[in-house]
């Protein structure tokens, strides 16, 4: 199969999955089901795009205050328009999870390095990196479900498989569906079909619009919810 999608393909496929599976939630249409279905092939691509901005990043710090700074952004108008208060503590936005998901990155590539430095034999290297990186991954894991993250371990979980098995697709494939299975309900499972779309990444970068990817996120939250308020 001929690898086909940019970095901006990507984008757009997520935001459009994404947009459908608000607007089924903002509205409560009769496809609500479907389109929440639709909706769960959205963050396993966003994930995927963190862990590529990331290696490619000139700038981890600038990278993640972005990400950071509209997570906190966003929280009022996620909190109002999906739950109908200023504040909601039990559920935090996506960019929360994406912003932790960044740390978990960079303790990953520290760990690399560090046991490289400090490692004689492959065997040890390995054994070691290995536990390193399940515990990175059991505290981060746990600060986001204690926080109540979107995703919560699960968005941990996914972020860490595509850095870690970026150049094993099939176990990639089997880590995150074992994970999914594991961590969510049986309608997650649709997220998979975002790794069709990942595989066909050709890792150009193709338009550069990245303050529309960044703001897109709470706008149309905001626009999403207006509208409903003037339907109601």
């Amino acid at each position: 199969m001929k690898k086909c999608l940019s970095n901006f393909d990507l984008k757009v496929i997520a935001l459009v999955t994404m947009t459908i599976d608000h607007i089924g939630v903002i509205f409560g249409t009769i496809f609500y089901d479907i389109m929440r279905a639709v909706g769960r092939i959205s963050f396993p691509i966003f994930a995927f795009l963190l862990t590529e901005g990331f290696i490619h990043t000139k700038s981890f710090t600038k990278y993640f205050l972005r990400i950071l700074a509209l997570a906190f952004i966003s929280e009022l108008i996620y909190d109002y328009f999906f739950f109908d208060t200023l504040y909601y503590p039990d559920a935090n936005n996506i960019f929360f999870t994406l912003a932790l998901g960044l740390i978990t990155l960079y303790l990953f590539d520290k760990s690399k390095k560090l046991v490289a430095k400090f490692c004689d034999t492959r065997i040890e290297s390995k054994l070691i990196l290995s536990m390193m990186y399940v515990f990175i991954i059991v505290i981060m894991g746990a600060i986001a479900g204690y926080l109540n993250f979107d995703y919560g371990v699960l968005g941990i979980l996914i972020i860490s498989f595509f850095y870690l098995f970026k150049d094993h697709y099939l176990l990639l494939v089997l880590s995150i569906g074992l994970a999914t299975l594991l961590f969510d309900s049986p309608v997650q499972l649709f997220s998979l079909i975002s790794l069709i779309f990942i595989y066909l990444y050709d890792k150009r970068l193709g338009k550069k619009c990245k303050w529309f990817f960044y703001l897109y996120y709470p706008v149309h939250i905001l626009v999403l919810g207006l509208i409903s308020l003037i339907l109601a």
